[in-house]
Formats: C-alpha cells, structure tokens, sequence
C-alpha cells in the first residue's frame, strides 16, 4: 500500500486512522492519531465504540486519563483479556520549551551531520525515515500523517552526509478541539542511528522537535509519551524541559504483546 510502511497489522492501522481523520478531528473523545485508535475521554467517546474497535482491530489507546478511567476500561474491555502496556505523561508549556530547548537546538550539528528543510522531504526521504523507525522499534506513522498532510505535524529529519538517516523526530496536533489537550502537540518518533548515541543527538533532536511544535504548528505547549521503564528517555524529557504530569498516564489495551513503541 503506498505511503503505508511496516508490518501487515502495521500498514492496516496506519490506513485506517487516515481514513478516519475527518471524523476523528470533530468527535468528542476521539484523538486524530496515526496507528491505534485513540481516545482521551472514553466517557464522551463512548465504550461501544472502543469495543467495536477492539473487536475488529484489536488494539485501542486511552491518552491522558486517570487512573479511575483505567479501571473502567478495565472493566469495560474485559471480554478481550487484553494485555495493558502503559507509559506516563511528560508536558512542558511553549515559553519553557522555547527557554530550555532554544539553546540546545541551536548548538551547531557535528560536520558529518546535517539537517534536511521541510522541502526537501520528498516521499523518497519520508519512505526511508519509516524504514529507519521500523528498524528502530518505532512503529511508523503513514507517509500522509508523516509530512502534515492530514492534520498539522512537522517531521524533523537528520541525515548524513551520504543521506542515510541520522535522527527523527515527529510533532502532531492530534487532539482535537473537545480535548484537554487541545493546544498541545505531541511530540514523539524520536529516534537517533546507534552509531551516533552517546553524541547528545537524541536530546538534541527532541529539543529540535519541540521548537516545532510551539514555533512551527503554534502550540501552546507538548506532551510526550514514555515507558516508565526507559530511563533514558525519560531523563532526555526533562533535559528538555517537560515534567511528569501527576496521575495522568497513557494506557494501550491490546490482543498482542507488541506495544508498538519503545
């Protein structure tokens, strides 16, 4: 399928949500997002809708909820003894985005690096940023998603000199106007090449990224998902700014033991 990338599951969310998103921009408790279908307030949403998902893909994500909200949906979902994969909640408001990661992402690139201008993200180059996330473990979004085609996003790419791919980095608006994080980008994909770690590039990347976010698609501020397991990310987050936020956590309830995402 063009413009989709990954796993036949993969490729089958990934199209499904684009063909969601008219919808999904205006329905009270839907997130327009690009793999699993999302919801940050079930209650609005509705919980047939979120068992009519699970049934047929079975895999739905609740964003941003409480943990009271977890355990109705607990409840609700049980018929699919699903597996519950959880990640807590960083946020960072533009003007401490703008004061923590200006500086880090003006710091000049090693000469061996270079970013590439958002013209300059041809299908080619966006086919091989999904081919670089995938070899990752980062499972992509689609082409159309990728480049801002369906709902504001900015995808930020570095390469080396040669073009292979360096580092990625992806901001979304997806939540829509019925969401308490409406003004909010997501910010997420972060990825650097192995042969590059221990360099800063994944903070710097993600600060990159950030300031896309408020300065590129106006947000008031971002949000970023990460496994309370990952110690690194998590220190990255608040090297950039952005604080756990208190009883608010993203939860994916699903058939499969692969979560997706690191």
């Amino acid at each position: 399928m063009r413009g989709y990338f990954g796993s036949a599951q993969v490729q089958a969310l990934q199209g499904a949500r684009d063909a969601e998103v008219a919808e999904l921009r205006d329905l009270p408790g839907a997130v327009v997002h690009a793999r699993a279908f999302s919801s940050d307030d079930p209650e609005a949403l509705g919980w047939d809708r979120l068992r009519d998902v699970m049934a047929r893909e079975g895999i739905v994500t609740l964003r941003g909820v409480g943990p009271e909200v977890v355990e109705r949906a607990t409840r609700e979902l049980s018929a699919f003894s699903p597996n519950l994969h959880h990640w807590d909640i960083f946020r960072a408001d533009a003007d401490t985005l703008r004061a923590v990661c200006g500086p880090l992402a003006a710091a000049p690139l090693p000469d061996t690096l270079m970013r590439l201008s958002v013209d300059a993200l041809t299908d080619d180059v966006v086919h091989a940023v999904q081919a670089f996330l995938d070899g990752h473990g980062v499972s992509p979004f689609s082409r159309d998603a990728l480049t801002g085609r369906l709902f504001p996003a900015r995808l930020v790419v570095i390469t080396h000199r040669d073009g292979r791919i360096a580092a990625a980095g992806f901001a979304g608006m997806t939540h829509n106007r019925f969401s308490p994080f409406h003004r909010d980008a997501w910010v997420g994909l972060i990825a650097v090449d192995p042969e590059l770690r221990g360099l800063g590039l994944g903070r710097q990347v993600d600060a990159i990224t950030n300031l896309e976010a408020v300065d590129a698609l106006g947000a008031g501020g971002s949000i970023e998902f990460v496994a309370r397991d990952n110690a690194p990310s998590r220190a990255m987050l608040e090297s950039c700014g952005l604080r756990q936020m208190p009883d608010r956590a993203v939860v994916m309830f699903s058939t499969s033991t692969d979560r997706l995402s690191r």
